[in-house]
């Protein structure tokens, strides 16, 4: 006899390998339509909406016989614990070539992977527009070792989409408000920044995956960054306007040294084009809350 739960069954199983700011928030907008399982060190950590699977994408004995029987999708949404060549190859290298060998001996096979990666895979540095189709040549170890995991993801045989987020910003990432309020901030670099705000990198992952359930096309690559890409000396200073701070107390003239970025302005043409429209559109509203947030704090 089927039970009534079994009748109303979730049309698709996702599984969000790693479930940090991001990848959790992924996983509580998508668990009220599908089943959604988290794979993590420490699954136990997860909310009970999430089904936990405890393993390490970096150690393949790991995740032998942990994953379920059926995932319809898989987002791969790690980040390195710290900034250096090792590590980045052992968690988007390694760790992804691990996890689609365990779904592969595992005969699961998903309709799309999604791999989170980073617009650093882009070296222009001369403030010229890049969008998915732009020459990438990365010098430094962060751009090569996320290339080579999203060449990586479209070699899996799985169908696979790499989305790469510019400068994410918002939630607990409040470095660049903080630098500017202890005016330790870059105030004289007339490079690009591209930012994007961490709820809309979650609406982007869900918007993708949506896409893809309902039948319509997905492209292999999506640069995902807001609409106003913007100099850095001029994010700073409006910061500053906002913070009310005054100007005896700006930051600190700018360093010779380079942005590790570089310069460059992120086309999110591709991305809009899909029917996706951000909370965040620019950096007013998105740093605009949070600094209301803070003066509210404050008050």
């Amino acid at each position: 006899m089927t039970s009534a739960m079994e009748n109303k069954r979730m049309p698709n199983n996702i599984m969000i390998a790693g479930c940090g700011n991001i990848g959790l928030k992924l996983a509580q907008a998508l668990s009220s339509h599908y089943e959604v399982y988290g794979l993590k060190r420490n699954a136990s950590l997860l909310p009970p909406e999430i089904k936990g699977i405890s393993a390490d994408v970096t150690d393949p004995a790991s995740l032998e016989g942990k994953l379920p029987s059926s995932i319809d999708y898989v987002v791969y949404c790690l980040t390195a614990g710290t900034f250096n060549d090792e590590a980045y190859r052992q968690i988007y290298v390694d760790g992804l070539t691990n996890l689609i060998n365990e779904l592969k001996q595992s005969s699961i096979s998903p309709k799309r992977l999604f791999f989170v990666s980073s617009s650093s895979v882009y070296h222009q540095d001369d403030d010229q527009w890049v969008n998915e189709d732009s020459p990438v040549e990365p010098s430094g170890f962060s751009g090569k070792r996320l290339l080579e995991a999203e060449q990586v993801a479209l070699d899996s045989g799985i169908p696979a989409t790499n989305v790469r987020f510019s400068g994410i910003y918002g939630g607990h990432r409040t470095r660049l408000l903080q630098q500017v309020k202890n005016g330790s901030a870059n105030a004289n670099s007339q490079a690009y920044t591209n930012r994007i705000h961490e709820d809309d990198c979650v609406r982007v992952l869900k918007h993708l995956i949506e896409q893809d359930i309902s039948g319509k096309n997905v492209e292999a690559c999506y640069l995902a960054s807001d609409s106003e890409p913007v100099r850095m000396k001029d994010l700073i200073s409006w910061m500053t306007k906002e913070l009310n701070i005054s100007a005896s107390s700006e930051n600190k003239p700018a360093s010779k040294g380079k942005r590790r970025a570089g310069s460059k302005q992120c086309s999110n043409k591709r991305l809009i084009d899909s029917g996706f429209e951000f909370k965040y559109p620019t950096y007013r509203e998105g740093y605009g809350e949070m600094i209301a947030r803070i003066k509210k704090e404050e008050a």
